[in-house]
């Protein structure tokens, strides 16, 4: 158990939370682009004619990608414990704003009128939770809320243990970020988008193109 809380543990977790999410939102971000461009509606299966049938990629990918992004949260929660920068708090706006650009950019087709109201419902929901929580510092909304040795952050109001799991927060523990702490932080999270986002479009086309 102490394994599960230390610093390999938080590393691994923040890593692996951000690589899951970023390939799952990437390939439901692509599937959902795939359904726009077929006129926002497909189907597979069941005992009617289907007018429009949906690729094998957003019949794979589509429910998979759901769940993972869930999954990858709750890593983000249980192993990251606070350190790098928060899944839990980009998840939602991420998830919204990126599903609400797929909509508004599927509203300059025809009849897309209903797609740009889509698009603004969606974009609305991702940026009022990220504009609420932005109270807790920017800095905090990029590496987190403790260092990997489990030491809370402080600035100029305090420690801020704020969505931080099973961190210790008592003031006399605290200390500023200093700029190693930035480089582990940002140096675990980016590259694990980056390979995310690689990693998704090569499966997505890959099934895309086997058939």
């Amino acid at each position: 158990m102490r394994l599960m809380n230390g610093p390999a543990a938080r590393v691994v977790g923040s890593a692996v939370s951000w690589l899951l999410f970023t390939t799952s939102f990437t390939l439901l971000y692509l599937s959902a682009a795939v359904v726009m461009g077929l006129g926002g509606f497909c189907a597979r299966g069941g005992p009617y004619v289907i007018e429009t049938e949906c690729p094998d990629s957003v019949v794979l990918f589509t429910p998979l990608s759901i769940f993972a992004m869930l999954i990858a949260v709750a890593i983000g929660v249980f192993l990251a414990r606070g350190f790098g920068t928060p899944l839990v708090i980009w998840g939602w706006p991420i998830l919204f704003v990126g599903l609400g650009i797929d909509f508004l950019l599927a509203s300059f087709m025809p009849g897309g009128v209903s797609n740009l109201i889509v698009a603004i419902v969606f974009i609305i929901m991702g940026i009022v939770p990220l504009v609420i929580v932005l109270r807790v510092g920017a800095a905090r909304l990029l590496i987190g809320t403790t260092n990997v040795r489990d030491r809370p952050f402080r600035d100029g109001r305090g420690p801020t243990p704020i969505f931080q799991l099973g961190g210790r927060s008592q003031d006399g523990d605290a200390a500023p970020a200093t700029a190693g702490d930035w480089a582990l932080a940002l140096g675990v999270s980016v590259p694990s988008i980056l390979v995310g986002l690689w990693l998704a479009q090569t499966m997505f086309h890959s099934v895309a193109g086997a058939r």
